[in-house]
């Protein structure tokens, strides 16, 4: 068989689904290629049978039959396999595996629950850098706990509370016990003045259906931050439902609306006993736990959301350029800005994302791909100001009739802020268009903005008359955003 030396693969056998997610590369972009689950339901009933569900075992070896020749397929250069609660915990689970290995044609590692909180964290670390807190991890068989900040996971427990594995106590007297028995190995307020990072499919699915009651603008999952009491009255209401109610439940699968409730009264449990400050969703987890842990040192070390407007911008750019070197020739028009520089490097790799498409539509369909970048470390703020700053880039003003109230999530002096670092690089593109091969200057490398009280500088250098008419008029336009005087000069000093 032959294999892209850049296309790994992870299967997780849960207790709830089967999935295989293949990667795009192996860098810090954890670009899912190929991405497919099925429900089998491996831990049904597991606490009162002690067994695997019969049906879930005929489902999951189907599944992997599947994904042995989806693998072959796509030529994956590496697959690494992994079973969690419903196996590890099953009198039948090593037979199963042993029949499973045989048909998926690799090994398959059974995690501890220790090691499946630490790499469900580590994959949270992945999507988040910064995280710092606590990591909770529901599948269907069990809610995994770990500890995470500065960039390490520093402790990961398995509680077996999963929907699955309660199977009939789940909404019995029984319930609350089992729950309340479980957290309290939790040290209480473990995640006091942090946040508490919610991973599983369970919990997504409690994302989106607070997407729908908040009306929120962006309906992607990762980074999904709500505060701990809009958290704690959203979970107290679904918690309160009925199993016949939970039809009004719209937006999420009948599977996971019959398991809302239970999802919600748990973590309302896990809320009043961890006591964050915060709360966001996850969309990274233990697959991309998996995969960043066979990462090199040099991949892991890179910046998730720079990895990837990075690929994407040079696919979509008209004339490869040096994004990193844009981003520090548009700062020469600001005497501060109100995000963080890592934004201005993410626009400056996206500033021509567009460049082969209709002229007239360019900024329009740069801001929507934008706002649903499938990237990670990017919250949804950042989505929105990323967003903003490249249609400026194509169409100067009018963002709000693409994005609507996704603008609105930014505050004033930020929408104005994206709307001149659009206009810069607008103007820095038609300055001096580069290949980025060329070993002597470019003509953006012999021209510098720079600012300086309430005037904006366009140092040209001796040419002047290399600049364009295109190029005076965005100049002009960028300056106007700004609310500065403008002047082009040919040398800075003398100017100042």
């Amino acid at each position: 068989m032959q294999v892209n030396p850049f296309r790994p693969a992870v299967i997780d056998i849960g207790s709830n689904s089967v999935r295989m997610v293949v990667f795009d590369g192996a860098d810090r972009c954890l670009a899912p290629l190929y991405n497919e689950k099925a429900m089998s339901g491996l831990g049904l009933n597991l606490l009162a049978t002690g067994r695997l569900n019969p049906e879930g075992r005929r489902s999951a070896i189907l599944t992997l039959h599947r994904f042995r020749r989806v693998a072959d397929d796509l030529e994956v250069s590496s697959l690494r396999a992994v079973a969690t609660a419903a196996v590890r915990d099953a009198a039948d689970g090593i037979e199963f595996i042993r029949v499973a290995e045989d048909v998926l044609g690799y090994p398959i590692e059974v995690l501890s629950g220790e090691q499946e909180g630490r790499l469900s964290a580590l994959g949270v670390i992945s999507g988040i850098p910064e995280a710092d807190g606590v990591v909770g991890d529901l599948g269907g068989g069990s809610l995994e706990i770990a500890e995470v900040g500065a960039g390490k996971v520093f402790s990961a427990v398995s509680l077996p509370i999963g929907p699955l594995t309660l199977g009939n106590l789940v909404g019995s007297p029984e319930e609350e016990i089992q729950i309340a028995n479980a957290i309290d190995g939790i040290a209480e307020g473990l995640a006091s003045d942090r946040a508490l990072y919610l991973v599983g499919g369970a919990w997504r699915s409690l994302a989106k259906l607070h997407f729908e009651q908040e009306k929120h603008p962006i309906k992607i999952i990762h980074q999904y931050e709500i505060t701990s009491s809009q958290a704690e009255v959203f979970a107290r209401k679904v918690g309160n439902l009925l199993p016949k109610q939970t039809n009004r439940l719209k937006g999420i699968s009948s599977r996971r609306r019959f398991a809302a409730p239970y999802s919600a009264r748990l973590l309302a449990a896990l809320l009043d006993r961890t006591k964050p400050n915060k709360v966001i969703f996850s969309g990274y987890g233990l697959r991309e736990g998996v995969l960043l842990e066979n990462l090199t040192l040099e991949a892991r070390a890179g910046d998730p959301l720079i990895d990837h407007c990075q690929r994407l911008g040079l696919a979509g750019a008209r004339i490869p350029f040096d994004g990193d070197h844009l981003a520090d020739w548009v700062m020469g028009a600001f005497s501060e800005f109100p995000t963080d520089f890592r934004l201005v490097r993410a626009a400056a790799w996206l500033s021509d994302m567009s460049g082969h498409d209709h002229p007239d539509y360019r900024g329009h369909n740069a801001a929507v791909r934008t706002l649903t970048l499938t990237a990670g470390a990017v919250g949804h703020k950042d989505r929105a100001f990323l967003a903003c700053v490249v249609y400026a880039r194509y169409h100067g003003y009018g963002i709000k009739s693409v994005l609507g109230s996704a603008v609105d999530l930014l505050e004033p002096e930020v929408q104005a802020a994206a709307l001149a670092l659009g206009f810069a690089f607008r103007l820095a593109h038609v300055i001096g268009p580069s290949s980025g091969k060329k070993k002597s200057p470019s003509l953006l490398d012999e021209t510098k903005l720079r600012r300086a009280g309430e005037s904006l500088f366009l140092i040209v250098g001796d040419r002047r008359e290399m600049l364009g008419e295109t190029a005076i008029r965005r100049f002009e336009s960028l300056a106007e955003s700004l609310g500065l005087d403008h002047k082009i000069v040919e040398n800075y000093s003398a100017a100042a």
